[in-house]
C-alpha cells in the first residue's frame, strides 16, 4: 500500500512538469513501459475509438493474473456500453 502511494505521488508530480496532454501521456506510457510492477507483465486496458485508434484508458497491475483481470474488466465495460469495444494489451 505504501509503495503504491509513493508511486502515485511520484507520477503525479512528474506529470505536472509538462502541461500538454500529449506530453503527460507520453511520460506515463514511458514510465509504465520501463517499470514492471510484480512478476508478470502489466496490462493496458484499451478502448477502440470511433476512428479505429486505440486509447489507453487504464493500466492493470498487482494481480496474480493481470491479463485475465483486464479481460474481465474489458468484458464488463462492453456489457455496460455495447457500442464500445475494449481490449487488453501488454504494457511492459
Amino acid at each position: 500500500m505504501k509503495k503504491n502511494l509513493c508511486l502515485l505521488v511520484a507520477l503525479t508530480l512528474g506529470a505536472c512538469s509538462d502541461n500538454s496532454l500529449e506530453g503527460q501521456q507520453t511520460k506515463w506510457e514511458t514510465f509504465v513501459h520501463g517499470n514492471r510492477y510484480g512478476t508478470s507483465a502489466d496490462i493496458w486496458l484499451v478502448k477502440h475509438n470511433a476512428f479505429g485508434v486505440l486509447e489507453k484508458v487504464g493500466v492493470i497491475f498487482g494481480f496474480m493474473a493481470d491479463y485475465d483481470f483486464c479481460s474481465q474488466v474489458a468484458d464488463m465495460y462492453m456489457q455496460r456500453y455495447p457500442a464500445d469495444q475494449y481490449s487488453c494489451m501488454i504494457a511492459n
